[in-house]
């Protein structure tokens, strides 16, 4: 070791920089690139870390190049290796002092060598994620008023400008806490664990940009402005995105799932700036680096399995394949229309009621399902659909799904969803089969269609499709020029043959009005009250279920009871007068039906 060497130590943690700059401070020297000059190396040299000024330097101090080689910052192509981690120009600061005020104050107090020149360079200071000084709990500093153009570089030089007045330089020492992202690039720069093997892959300046934006976009929004955030914040921001991102590549995919979301509010598109902001912005636009490819990659997967994107799109480069399907993306794509996939989709359980009240693009389903399911719905019939292809009147084809004759739904070819109100051709085709092989003879015009046959035999049309697969009908026909239910031809005596019911002696109610001295108010009455009993029957005509009454238990009515118009007619008195009379006899009404006394006809007998 020279007598130079022995002027000042070099201290661990100090650039190689900063001890050439005080030894040249403690030799008498202006600045310290003339006082490399003199011992034949570069300062600047030093300065970028180039291998063989920093060689003689070591010699001209008489220690081997190891000595020297922790305070080596090599820069190439406005990168920086600092400690073995490569961090961008923007990330650095080199061409102006900047320091803790307490450091150089303790350094100047606690330090060997000679006196005002001990205070030294820190590599840590250089470095803009590290702003807080763990020892002392300030904020690193750039001291105000100092110009560091004119001695870049030379730490002993700008801090003699900047510390002439050490209390001015003290006064502006103010209190900061460390976050968290600074104790992660300290860790790195020191060559301790981290905590954090998945940012430990990427570049120090790629983790450090990465924490940095995905913070400031948590706490002010994706669209936020460096400029606008003081450094205080920027810190918070960078300990917020090292706190997301410290457990691994899928909290980074868990992100970008949730600011994703932002893709379904009003007025919203599939371009990445709208969705990632700055983040996105940083990559897409402002750097070719391909150190950040492994971010890039993530972001597109976790776009594409989110979003529809498709061949002819681009994110981070042209998209290949499609994952996620739009409603309007598959209307495109299989020409259906958007409205009818919705309804679909919503009545086969594929998209929820909320979902299926979005716009069109914004509501999403897996590619594969959305592929298998209008391959589906495209071979399926509408109601409308089927209906003409039956050639089906009215309600008949709603009569033929409700007895089962055709499929309401139609299931997909795996069972995993059925399309509501979507009927299989198959169906369709067997049906038609059928109602061909129910024909037994030519159209003489002597049949009628099964509409008029419906009406004139009074029955059901489901009746007729019974008799006619069941092979019940020895005429059956098929008209030309038409086809389906519309073609076939029916004689109608064989139809009420087999569709009149049989016959009772029952009378219908209506009838009691012309069998009973009684208006219908009365009869109503009688009815109701259960003074004549009624049982339900078939109607034969009709085969439906209708009340009638026994001509058994209206004669037994008619023996035992008689109302009080049925005596005054008899006697030709009015009714009040037949009334007293009875009343003077003792003979009062058993019960009253519609306003009208009726009396036991046993009791009246020797009266009238």
């Amino acid at each position: 070791m020279t007598r130079l060497a022995e002027l000042l130590p070099f201290n661990a943690g100090e650039t190689i920089a900063s001890y050439c700059s005080r030894l040249a401070a403690a030799c008498g020297y202006r600045h310290s690139r003339s006082f490399a000059n003199d011992l034949g190396f570069r300062f600047q040299g030093l300065v970028v870390g180039d291998d063989l000024d920093v060689q003689k330097f070591a010699s001209v101090l008489g220690v081997p190049k190891s000595n020297v080689a922790p305070g080596v910052i090599v820069t190439e192509n406005r990168i920086s290796t600092v400690s073995g981690q490569r961090l961008t120009r923007a990330l650095m600061e080199r061409s102006r002092l900047r320091l803790c005020p307490l450091c150089i104050r303790d350094d100047e107090r606690n330090l060997a060598g000679r006196k005002g020149f001990r205070a030294y360079g820190r590599i840590e200071w250089l470095v803009y994620p590290i702003r807080t000084c763990e020892t002392h709990g300030t904020k690193l500093i750039t001291p105000t008023g100092e110009d560091a153009r004119q001695y870049m570089h030379d730490f002993a030089v700008n801090l003699a400008i900047a510390a002439a007045n050490i209390e001015d330089l003290l006064s502006q020492a103010e209190a900061m806490d460390t976050d968290s992202l600074q104790g992660y690039v300290q860790a790195r720069l020191r060559g301790t664990p981290t905590g954090s093997p998945w940012l430990d892959t990427l570049p120090l300046y790629v983790a450090v940009r990465l924490c940095e934006i995905v913070g400031a976009s948590e706490r002010h929004g994706i669209r936020f402005q460096a400029k606008d955030l003081s450094n205080r914040e920027l810190s918070a921001a960078a300990g917020t995105g090292f706190d997301l991102l410290s457990g691994g590549a899928d909290e980074f995919r868990g992100w970008l799932l949730r600011k994703s979301q932002s893709f379904y509010r009003k007025n919203s598109d599939l371009g990445g700036r709208f969705l990632f902001g700055r983040l996105y912005e940083k990559l897409a636009y402002e750097t070719e680096d391909d150190e950040y490819d492994p971010i890039r990659h993530i972001m597109r997967d976790v776009a594409i399995n989110t979003l529809p994107l498709g061949p002819g799109e681009e994110f981070f480069g042209p998209v290949t394949e499609r994952r996620i399907h739009s409603v309007h993306s598959a209307s495109r794509e299989y020409d259906i229309h958007p409205a009818r996939l919705t309804k679909l989709l919503a009545a086969a359980g594929l998209i929820t009621e909320v979902a299926s009240k979005r716009t069109f693009e914004k509501i999403l389903v897996d590619a594969g399902t959305m592929e298998s399911f209008v391959t589906e719905a495209k071979k399926g019939l509408s109601t409308n659909e089927a209906k003409a292809a039956l050639n089906a009147k009215g309600t008949q084809f709603e009569q033929l799904v409700k007895l089962g004759y055709i499929n309401a739904d139609v299931a997909d070819e795996t069972g995993a969803f059925a399309l509501v109100n979507r009927h299989s051709p198959e169906d369709i085709t067997e049906f038609l089969r059928k109602l061909q092989s129910a024909v037994t003879c030519e159209d003489d015009g002597s049949l009628i269609d099964l509409q008029a046959a419906r009406k004139k035999a009074i029955c059901t049309f489901g009746k007729l499709i019974e008799l006619l697969f069941g092979g019940k009908l020895a005429r059956v026909a098929v008209a030309s020029g038409e086809h389906g239910l519309g073609a076939i031809r029916v004689d109608i005596d064989e139809v009420k043959e087999h569709t009149t019911g049989a016959d009772h002696d029952g009378i219908p109610i209506h009838k009691l009005v012309n069998l009973m001295p009684s208006s219908s108010k009365i009869i109503r009455v009688l009815l109701a009250e259960k003074r004549i009993p009624t049982v339900k029957l078939r109607n034969p005509v009709t085969r439906n279920l209708q009340d009638y009454v026994d001509p058994k238990d209206l004669a037994a009515f008619m023996r035992e009871f008689v109302s009080l118009g049925s005596l005054s007619t008899q006697a030709g008195l009015r009714t009040w007068t037949v009334e007293k009379e009875l009343f003077g006899r003792g003979v009062i009404p058993i019960f009253v039906a519609g306003e009208m006394p009726f009396y036991r006809r046993s009791e009246t007998e020797t009266a009238y």
